[in-house]
């Protein structure tokens, strides 16, 4: 299926210095009232950064295949007519737009365009409803945020987005942090996220909780606890100096907590104490059967949370230092 493009005038905004090959914002849609308000928040994006939206809607091809010939053809037609929507919608908004209709498996495509258009982030609409199999699984947007070498968002509840995008207000960031590839690459994301707009930023490091030591007779018990827990303080602070040399002092919190065993849980309902709008989390981006075997903080997290979620991979590609003036 051909690609259907439609070009729309560029918002009459100040645009930054723009980079030998131009990033984008990539947003995936079903054309659902989930996926209508995650176009939304990709707009605000792009308006806010200058950069073009590329809108994305996959024809799952291997979902059709028995259905007749005219059936395919209607839907073919009505999906071009959504598109066509979504298009007047976005030049009401003067959002400078490509869109793209391809056949092929969901995840695919949308990782596909990713790549193809340098997508500085990939924002999509979480599931409302999860399929049997979607729940072993996981769903589309948890596939793609998963696997994607870009910075995925997961939208659940737009309004924050869009009013912190309209400079309404400060947005509540809550990173999931330690001392891995992926932690660094969340934080660079968040840091990124600050110079977009203004933040309240809380980063979360989980300390490993230390169960009572029997005291075996060669060291007392209490010399082994006091030592492991002068470790941790010395993790702590350290963490501490990390997180402020990436994000600053200003507006920022770090916060630890004894992490109780499931962590993707214990900070769900840390982030809900927060009152976070999303939650930051970094991923290895493990693909097809790597992912069996592993418990996923970021999968937990993506599956579970009730609040918007990014997933940044490590390293995370589509970061630069072009911010908006």
């Amino acid at each position: 299926m051909r690609h259907h493009q439609a070009s729309i005038e560029s918002c009459p905004q100040k645009t930054p210095a723009i980079a030998s090959i131009r990033s984008s914002i990539v947003c995936g849609t079903d054309f659902s009232e989930a996926a209508m308000q995650a176009v939304e928040v990709a707009a605000a994006f792009a308006m806010r950064l200058g950069e073009p939206l590329v809108l994305v809607h996959a024809v799952n091809d291997q979902s059709q295949e028995n259905l007749p010939g005219e059936l395919r053809d209607s839907l073919s037609i009505f999906a071009r007519a959504q598109l066509h929507e979504e298009e007047e919608r976005m030049r009401a908004m003067e959002v400078q737009m490509t869109s793209v209709i391809r056949a092929g498996a969901p995840e695919t495509v949308l990782l596909e365009e990713a790549t193809a258009h340098h997508a500085r982030l990939l924002v999509m609409a979480a599931a409302k409803r999860r399929r049997f199999s979607q729940l072993l699984l996981g769903d589309v947007a948890e596939l793609v945020a998963e696997t994607a070498h870009r910075p995925t968002l997961v939208v659940r509840d737009s309004d924050p987005l869009l009013r912190w995008a309209r400079g309404e207000r400060r947005l509540r960031v809550f990173v999931a942090a330690d001392f891995s590839a992926p932690s660094d690459a969340a934080l660079r994301w968040v840091s990124w996220l600050q110079h977009t707009g203004e933040c309240d930023v809380a980063a979360t490091y989980l300390t490993p909780h230390l169960a009572p030591i029997p005291d075996a007779g060669l060291i007392p018990a209490d010399v082994v606890e006091d030592i492991l827990l002068r470790s941790v303080r010395i993790q702590e602070r350290h963490f501490g100096q990390h997180v402020r040399e990436m994000l600053g002092r200003s507006r920022v919190r770090v916060r630890f907590d004894s992490d109780w065993g499931r962590s993707d849980a214990h900070l769900i309902q840390l982030a809900g104490a927060e009152r976070a709008d999303v939650i930051v989390v970094g991923t290895h981006s493990r693909k097809g059967w790597q992912r069996i075997g592993h418990h996923s903080v970021s999968r937990g997290v993506l599956h579970y949370a009730p609040m918007n979620v990014v997933c940044v991979p490590a390293p995370a590609t589509g970061l630069s230092e072009k911010f908006p003036k």
